[in-house]
């Protein structure tokens, strides 16, 4: 009797200890060497006392009554810096600049630093999505465009503004990473099957249509990728996205834990600065809370697993979050609906743009943002945060952990809710 392809079950990434040492010492030579290139740059730039350097500029906001600038070098590092000048907006602008090299130590190269410079001249060149970003400006009022940079462009957000997204709890979903990459992906993989899959039928018969597009949508992603200049989360997103979809094509069980550690352990080799990188721990942390549900409610219907997926990843990330931030308000309640909204809004605000009707949603983002919630500071000590880190690996083991981890966490919200009231 033929097996049905649907109880075939997925290959194991690995199927021996010698197996999984071997990809171990693969990946600690490749971050041996990843360091090493490291080091050669950081010689490179502390060779003398000061260093002239083409950059453009990444971020650029106010502090009391200096700019602080974010630049990125074109010798492949970014940093920050001040300027008392009075500056226009030369955001995205290339500029020559000298650094004043003091003190800088390797550790604090890699983790990110800052230098004094000094602006030797503004260069006619500007980034193509900057300019972009300035024709959003024109179509919305300040608040609304910053959404909207941030959301395509990955542009900067104004302070006030992310204090009001922190107390609704959605600063991730304006940060461009693999949740806009996963939409995206979604929007091309099924807008390209419909005219595709009637050519290839026709002409082309015995070709994988699932594999051929997937690789026009990945081309596509990644001329995006190219178009936002790399911007690091959303390449560590490209760079998973590429890995499940080998492990996918050749029948490798991608919900793995073994696949994500991989995949994080893949791209530490190849970007050492990833260790110090706040932002890629919360990613990885938010993916490993999902597989970690996925493992242990697999007989939840689909629109059961919709919902109570981001209701799950709200709760788990609570502890993980404020230990580094400690904002927490009554808005912060709704972030898993505000989550489940934004798989619709993030779409259809791309395509009232295409469309020519840009400010369709402007009235709502209006009213979000001029919403008032009462905030407190609430941070986790540390016994607590590596307590729960313990608990979540135990829970990839016995059910029994995943249990007690959502019952800590739930806690933590009633600890922050009788704060707040």
């Amino acid at each position: 009797m033929k097996a049905s392809p649907s109880l075939l079950s997925k290959t194991q990434l690995f199927t021996s200890t010698r197996q999984k040492l071997f990809a171990l010492g693969v990946l600690l030579l490749l971050f041996t060497l990843s360091l090493f290139m490291q080091y050669l740059q950081f010689q490179k730039l502390t060779e003398f006392d000061d260093h002239i350097s083409t950059v453009y500029v990444e971020k650029q906001y106010k502090k009391k009554n200096y700019w602080v600038l974010k630049l990125q070098s074109s010798e492949g590092f970014s940093f920050y810096t001040s300027s008392r000048d009075n500056l226009k907006n030369i955001e995205g602008r290339h500029l020559r600049v000298r650094l004043f090299i003091k003190d800088l130590t390797f550790l604090s190269y890699l983790k990110g630093f800052y230098l004094p410079s000094q602006i030797l001249m503004g260069l006619e060149l500007k980034e193509k999505r900057y300019e972009m970003m300035e024709d959003l400006e024109e179509l919305h009022e300040p608040q609304v465009s910053s959404l909207y940079k941030a959301l395509f462009f990955a542009g900067s957000i104004p302070s006030d503004i992310r204090q009001q997204l922190s107390a609704l709890g959605i600063n991730h979903l304006l940060a461009i990473s693999g949740f806009h990459l996963g939409v995206l992906s979604f929007i091309l993989f099924f807008s390209i099957k419909l005219i595709y899959i009637p050519f290839q039928k026709n002409f082309f018969p015995y070709r994988n249509s699932h594999r051929d597009i997937a690789v026009f949508v990945f081309a596509l992603l990644f001329l995006y990728l190219y178009f936002l200049d790399f911007v690091p989360s959303l390449l560590r997103s490209f760079a998973m996205s590429i890995f499940a979809y080998i492990l996918y094509d050749r029948g490798i069980k991608i919900l793995s834990f073994t696949s994500l550690f991989l995949v994080v352990g893949f791209l530490i080799a190849l970007w050492p600065r990833l260790l110090f990188a706040l932002g890629f721990w919360f990613s990885v942390s938010g993916v490993f809370y999902i597989f970690l549900f996925l493992h242990h409610m697999k007989d939840l219907k689909p629109w059961q697993t919709f919902l109570w997926i981001h209701v799950w990843v709200y709760l788990a990330m609570l502890p993980i979050v404020h230990y580094f931030f400690g904002t927490f308000s009554l808005g912060q309640l709704f972030s898993p609906i505000l989550s489940m909204l934004f798989i619709v809004f993030y779409p259809l605000s791309l395509l009232i743009h295409v469309l020519g009707f840009p400010t369709l949603l402007d009235p709502l983002l209006v009213y979000m943002l001029s919403l008032k919630f009462f905030v407190i500071e609430v941070f986790i000590p540390l016994y607590f945060f590596v307590f729960i880190i313990f608990i979540s690996l135990l829970a990839i083991i016995h059910k029994f952990f995943f249990y007690l981890l959502f019952f800590f966490n739930l806690c933590f919200l009633g600890y922050f809710l009788y704060g707040i009231t």
